[in-house]
């Protein structure tokens, strides 16, 4: 050998920030439509057991799913929680209530009165 530099292979073209970006984006995208399609599926399973059950049971259902969610750190956030939980639970109510009376619903729930 007479004197010559080694010959280096050549790199490949290092990716750019951008690339790297659209990559952690695109998979943020795909997580979050996965955990929306498994909340989706969740809900449907949910209705799909309640669909026939007395309103009683229902609520023991709802209770004892509520109470494994609810934050036992301190009496604050348990009241948040709570105040959170009525007032979803009277959107929801209010939905279904305008929904039975714009379809004339048969199949509304029971009325206890």
């Amino acid at each position: 050998m007479s004197g010559s530099k080694p010959v280096r292979p050549k790199r490949k073209k290092a990716a750019s920030a951008a690339d790297f970006t659209k990559v952690i984006a695109d998979a943020g995208a795909k997580v979050a439509k996965a955990k929306t399609d498994a909340f989706i599926a969740r809900l449907e399973a949910i209705d799909t057991i309640l669909e026939d059950a007395e309103p009683y049971d229902v609520l023991m259902v709802c209770a004892h799913a509520l109470a494994h969610a609810i934050p036992l750190c301190c009496e604050k956030h348990e009241d948040e929680f709570k105040a959170e939980f009525l007032r979803v639970l009277s959107d929801c109510t209010a939905e279904e209530h305008d929904a039975a009376e714009a379809e004339g619903d048969d199949d509304a729930p029971p009325q206890v009165h």
